[in-house]
């Protein structure tokens, strides 16, 4: 397998998650921790992206559009550019 990989990258450290907030909580003897890491939104999603969400189930089994083909006229309809 080391064959396959360039020496340069298989020198990278591989990421380590940090603990679940209940073992911080646990270790630290904290009731409310709020996990600012991660990308994690501690508000949660907002319920617009809730909604598209709950839209776009149906479609769950199709691959997504790789293209940004309704993304592209969008913008080209705001910006008034062709797409």
């Amino acid at each position: 397998m080391e064959d396959l990989v360039r020496e340069n990258i298989s020198r990278f450290k591989p990421y380590e998650a940090g603990k679940p907030i209940k073992e911080v909580q646990r270790e630290l003897g904290l009731k409310r921790i709020i996990k600012l890491a991660s990308n994690e939104n501690p508000l949660g999603p907002s319920p617009l992206a809730l909604e598209a969400i709950k839209k776009s189930l149906s479609n769950i089994s199709r691959y997504p559009d790789g293209s940004c083909f309704y993304l592209k006229r969008k913008l080209a309809e705001r910006l008034n550019i062709q797409p």
